[in-house]
């Protein structure tokens, strides 16, 4: 088939040189290309990339062509061959050349990395061109700019410098980075109520990435089991974020009170929610703790104990209303009220004899 396609675009230099036999639209380009040029590209890519790679066709053709659409695919071609293939001498020539006309092309700035990085030079040099990198991808960090970046320190022999930029920190903040991304895909597929398989996959992923992890923010965890109760696999819900995440974070008054929210909320797993709310409510007494208590209990239907919690809650809560105009207050004295109708509601106990 190489052959066969060697012939055919042979064939097409032969048909016009001048090309007058047209041009095609390249989707990729998103420009149109005249064929004759086109041909001449794919020749010179082809012997590049070879069994026995050669640049001077591709090189030709950026002489020839200085202003062709094709012209950044000839160096990028190029790149490769010099990264891979030539003396240090002629590599550290081109790739000047290359930067030089694309200075902000992120492949262009990554070959050279690469290549000094393969030829242990020049340092300095190459640490500039990927902190360059850097800056240009931004948050979330590229994990392979930061994996050079660390390399090049380390051929300096600064570990530390190293460590600062692919260490702990780099891998903490790009698991953040992967779960809240891989989150919002379960979440939109969620809402749109298809391709609930792959959502259920994702959510697997990250449930089992925070498996593996020594430190994990609670909110996290979250995010996840509210994914599994969307998707009703509440078994999968629980393993994340049930009564062993609870028992966990026993002294964490903040986790505490997240997790008893979050069940309080769902409805479910109520028993849970309600140890981690006292447990919540014993480490910081105020108002957001004890009206998830009071919840809590009437969902329980303990009304005298959420009676107390809620009643707790809306003395707590004034303070803050009378600090901040249009505080919502409104909802801690309505849940005062009803628990008081659902009490008023009880049976009467029998008169004993």
């Amino acid at each position: 088939m190489e052959a066969k396609a060697k012939e055919l675009y042979e064939k097409v230099l032969t048909l016009d040189l001048a090309g007058r036999t047209g041009s095609y639209y390249d989707e990729d380009l998103k420009a149109s290309v005249p064929y004759v040029e086109g041909a001449e590209f794919a020749l010179a890519q082809t012997t590049a990339m070879g069994r026995k790679p050669d640049p001077a066709p591709l090189r030709a053709f950026i002489k020839k062509h200085p202003t062709s659409k094709l012209l950044k695919n000839a160096y990028s071609y190029l790149g490769y061959y010099y990264g891979q293939r030539a003396t240090q001498e002629d590599a550290t020539a081109f790739f000047e050349e290359y930067t030089a006309k694309y200075p902000d092309d992120k492949s262009a700035l990554s070959s050279y990395v690469q290549r000094i990085i393969r030829d242990k030079g020049p340092l300095d040099k190459g640490i500039r061109l990927a902190e360059k990198l850097k800056e240009m991808a931004g948050y979330p960090r590229n994990p392979d700019y930061q994996e050079n970046l660390a390399t090049l320190y380390t051929l300096k022999e600064d570990r530390a410098k190293a460590e600062e930029e692919y260490g702990k920190d780099f891998a903490d903040d790009y698991l953040r980075s992967a779960i809240f991304a891989l989150n919002g895909y379960a979440n939109f597929w969620i809402e749109q109520g298809t391709n609930l398989e792959s959502a259920e996959e994702m959510a697997d992923i990250v449930a089992a990435a925070l498996g593996a992890a020594k430190e994990v923010p609670g909110y996290m965890c979250g995010q996840v089991a509210g994914i599994y109760t969307k998707l009703k696999k509440p078994d999968k819900a629980l393993a994340i974020y049930g009564p062993g995440y609870a028992a966990n974070c026993r002294d964490d008054q903040s986790a505490l009170a997240s997790y008893a929210s979050f069940w309080n909320r769902q409805g479910s797993n109520l028993p849970s929610a309600l140890e981690a709310a006292k447990r919540s409510v014993e480490l910081t007494s105020d108002y957001f703790n004890n009206f998830t208590l009071a919840q809590i209990l009437f969902k329980l239907k303990d009304y005298p104990a959420a009676l107390k919690a809620a009643e707790l809650a809306v003395e707590q809560v004034k303070p803050m209303a009378a600090k901040y105009e249009g505080f919502p207050v409104q909802q801690y004295e309505n849940l005062v009220k009803q628990i008081k109708e659902a009490m008023a509601k009880e049976p009467a106990a029998p008169v004993k004899k």
